[in-house]
């Protein structure tokens, strides 16, 4: 098997204690990175990371992924600072544009030019930590009146990854970003995307010989690979439907899915219905690893020759975390590492 140079746990909790059990069971088991998402409404992802730094050693504690409309750039540099403190030096920032239904949608904040936002986030982050008097006036972001830290920062430079998967924002990460940090691009999607971010780079100047190409994968493992495949389904399902109200996306592009099949998601979404049977094979393979032990190693094999160097794995949490966490290591990451 081809090798990963690194491997990340993400789980998500309606608890935040849970997160810190389980960056401490993942840093046991050798993991090289603990995730927190932040979808809305669940636990926040700055506190609940700050106390899993409180309470692990080495593992490297990263957002997944928290944006910039709800938080503006000077209170994300603010935040990540402290985080950065808090676990002495462990801290990523996992950074991406969110979605429009969260956005707009259920809290009423514009969602306008996710792409300008992601760089001007990166722009007023990297300038206070640089302890520069900043001046910076964005297309959609203002961080001037020579705003500076009063903190100290641990680090002049903390690692952004940027979670984009549309074409431009994943070029924009290749321009300013440490790191990518996808969700829902398979294989097939990783070799197009990789183009995209070098031809950034190669705009930008900069190398990438630094970049992380990581992905964030979710996870099932099973020996009954029919019923594995079969259970994830509703979940890949309620993802669509979050996403739906942006049916240009490569969730649904990649799969051939038009605007009426997405206008058709957004319908039933609205009125709380999950519609698994709009969930192909092919979009299972493409948005997640599920099935039996072997064919997830061939899948995520494939991963790896596509070019990503490093797998977060999005695993089921609640009372079978441990079970999950355990069967993941012995039939996936143990043959990777």
């Amino acid at each position: 098997m081809p090798k990963l140079k690194e491997v990340g746990l993400i789980v998500e909790n309606t608890d935040a204690r849970d997160y810190v059990t389980q960056a401490q069971a993942a840093e046991r088991m050798g993991f090289d990175s603990f995730w927190v998402p932040e979808d809305y409404v669940f636990p926040g992802a700055f506190s609940s990371c700050a106390a899993i730094a409180a309470a692990t050693r080495k593992i490297k504690i990263g957002t997944g992924v928290v944006n910039p409309f709800t938080r503006h750039p000077v209170m994300l540099a603010m935040e990540l600072a402290a985080l950065d403190q808090l676990s002495e030096g462990r801290a990523i920032l996992g950074l991406g544009a969110s979605i429009k239904l969260w956005i707009e949608d259920q809290m009423g904040i514009r969602y306008d030019k996710p792409v300008a936002a992601l760089r001007d986030a990166v722009a007023i982050i990297r300038g206070l930590f640089a302890g520069t008097q900043l001046e910076h006036r964005g297309n959609t972001f203002t961080a001037a009146a020579g705003i500076r830290f009063n903190l100290r920062p641990l680090r002049a430079k903390v690692p952004i990854y940027l979670g984009a998967t549309a074409p431009r924002t994943i070029e924009l990460a290749g321009e300013v970003a440490d790191g990518w940090f996808p969700f829902g691009l398979g294989p097939e999607a990783i070799g197009p995307a990789l183009k995209r971010i070098r031809a950034g780079a190669e705009r930008a100047g900069r190398s990438l010989s630094d970049f992380c190409f990581s992905s964030f994968i979710f996870t099932a493992v099973g020996d009954d690979d029919r019923a594995v495949r079969e259970a994830i389904k509703p979940f890949l399902a309620l993802i669509l439907g979050w996403f739906s109200a942006q049916p240009q996306l490569p969730i649904f592009t990649n799969f051939g899915l038009t605007a009426k099949d997405v206008s058709l998601i957004r319908q039933s979404h609205a009125r709380g219905e999950v519609r698994p049977e709009m969930v192909s094979e092919a979009m299972i393979d493409g948005l997640a690893l599920a099935g039996s032990p072997q064919r997830c190693r061939e899948r995520l094999a494939q991963y790896v020759d596509a070019g990503i160097d490093t797998a977060v794995f999005a695993i089921e949490g609640g009372p079978d975390f441990a079970k999950n966490l355990e069967t993941l290591h012995r039939n996936l990451v143990s043959h990777f590492i």
